[in-house]
């Protein structure tokens, strides 16, 4: 019987860290990514990424930008190419809309091809997320990384 538990542990140990960053069936958890400045020199924040392979691929997101102008959109971009691979929506869904207080949370989840579902598994580098702003295209950028599955 003990050889049996220290058998599991040490295969429980032995195991990959991109392994360890399972959290829950079919849902796999990046680290966060700071949001960095590009157009816009005031924006910050953090995105947490991550893929579920539950049925349809997807990416999901938790994202907290501070920004000097209302969000409108942030696109899950392959780097490379600039090809669009998931839109998130932050507008403002206020009726009548609400002044821009600097800093908003989002989160969510996005359909995504099964072939950037693997790509993004195996390099999450070969993403970035791109912020556009209501005074600036490309306000602030992340770049997902994580362990190559």
């Amino acid at each position: 019987m003990r050889p049996a538990v220290v058998l599991a542990l040490g295969a429980a140990l032995a195991l990959p860290a991109s392994a360890m960053s399972i959290d829950g069936p079919g849902v796999i958890n990046f680290p966060n990514a700071p949001i960095v400045p590009r157009q816009d020199q005031s924006a910050r924040g953090y995105l947490s990424p991550a893929i579920s392979t539950l049925h349809k691929p997807s990416f999901c997101w938790e994202l907290s930008v501070f920004t000097r102008s209302q969000p409108l959109f942030a696109y899950l971009r392959r780097a490379g190419t600039g090809r669009i691979v998931a839109t998130i929506d932050t507008r403002d869904n206020h009726v009548p809309t609400m002044p821009w207080p600097g800093s908003g949370s989002y989160s969510g989840c996005a359909f995504i091809l099964r072939a950037d579902e693997r790509a993004f598994l195996r390099r999450p580098g070969l993403y970035y997320l791109d912020v556009r702003t209501q005074t600036a295209r490309h306000a602030a950028v992340a770049h997902p990384r994580g362990p190559h599955l």
